[in-house]
Formats: C-alpha cells, structure tokens, sequence
C-alpha cells in the first residue's frame, strides 16, 4: 500500500466520497422528476465511478456499499430503491476494473481510462450489462413491488400496452443515466486533473 492509500487515508477517503454520494441523493431526491416507480437521474453513481477512477474498488466499493444501506434505511425509495440504484450503477465501475485486468495492459492504473476511445467502449459494455440487469429486475420485481400493481398494468396505462414503448422508455432512462456516471465522472477526473491531484493507483 502507498503512503497515499494508508490506512487512515483510505479510511478519510471512504467517509468523504460517501457523504458526498449521500449528499447528492439527498439533493436529487427534492426535485420532482421522478416517475411512477421511482426511477430517477442523479449523480450518485457517478461519485462511486469517481472513486473508482481515483482510489480503485478498495475505496469505490465501500462507498457504494454504505450509499446503498443509507438509501435502503433513509430514503423514501427505501430498500427496493437501494437494491435498483446498486444493480444499475455497479457495472459502471466494475467493468472498467474487470478490463483493467485483462492480460493486454501491461500497467494496472487509473491513467488507462485516460483514453478517451477506451472510456467510450467501455461505457457502452457498462450500459448494456446495467440495462440487462435493471430491466429484468425492475420489470419482475421493483416494478410491481414498489407500485403494488403487475408490471403489465402499468404498461397498459402508461405505455398504451406497448412493452417496446416501456422498454424504450426504461433503456432510455437507464442509457442516460449511465452516461453521465462515467462521462462526469471522467471528466473530474482525468480532464480537470483530480486523478493526478487526488489519485492513489
């Protein structure tokens, strides 16, 4: 471990990326652009994708994990929000780290993602694993839990009963959403210079 990520360092940075995450769902959370079920765009993952891209999981992970316990405990959304914000926004990091490993890069630090054409594939595989998981999962589950009515019914209402309209809609939200979770995030971070002020890998 390098002076930088010590403990107490590691420690700090875990607290502060996670209030700050915390803050930004707390603020997101006022404003009224919300639909039915509860979905919503905010700037949550991208202090998670932050943390990736300046400390890597040892801190990144942590702060998603305490993020989606004060959602699941605080939050109106409760715990059916906390579990949908975790399985959408997760990939968004987690692929990066998966493909930062692969044997072809021959460094394992943040200054790959510099590139801006790997940044872009990369967001592209993020967004397709993330809306395959959150469709799913909100379609069979959040859906109807959160609204206590059959996902069906709800197309019917609002999409006419067009679940290519529904699925649309929700990859639209989702795709939107995981774009500003990367690009943000990686502007911060490798435009502005955070990676080099703040960054520990």
């Amino acid at each position: 471990m390098s002076r930088k990520m010590s403990k107490s360092y590691l420690v700090v940075s875990i607290a502060m990326m996670s209030a700050l995450a915390i803050i930004f769902d707390v603020f997101s959370d006022m404003l009224p652009f919300r639909v039915l079920w509860g979905m919503k765009i905010d700037f949550v993952g991208t202090v998670w994708v932050l943390s990736y891209f300046l400390y890597n999981l040892p801190v990144a992970l942590p702060v998603s994990a305490i993020t989606t316990l004060y959602i699941a405990l605080f939050m109106p959304t409760g715990f059916v929000g906390a579990i949908m914000k975790f399985i959408a926004t997760i990939p968004m990091f987690l692929i990066p780290a998966i493909v930062s490993r692969l044997p072809f890069f021959s460094k394992r630090n943040s200054k790959i993602f510099n590139n801006i054409f790997l940044t872009v594939g990369l967001c592209i595989i993020a967004n397709i694993v993330s809306l395959v998981l959150a469709t799913t999962v909100n379609y069979y589950w959040a859906i109807p839990l959160w609204t206590g009515t059959p996902t069906d019914q709800i197309v019917d209402v609002m999409f006419s009963g067009s679940f290519t309209a529904f699925i649309v809609f929700v990859a639209g939200m989702n795709v939107a959403q995981g774009i500003v979770d990367i690009v943000v995030p990686w502007v911060l971070a490798f435009k502005l210079k955070l990676s080099t002020t703040f960054g520990t890998w």
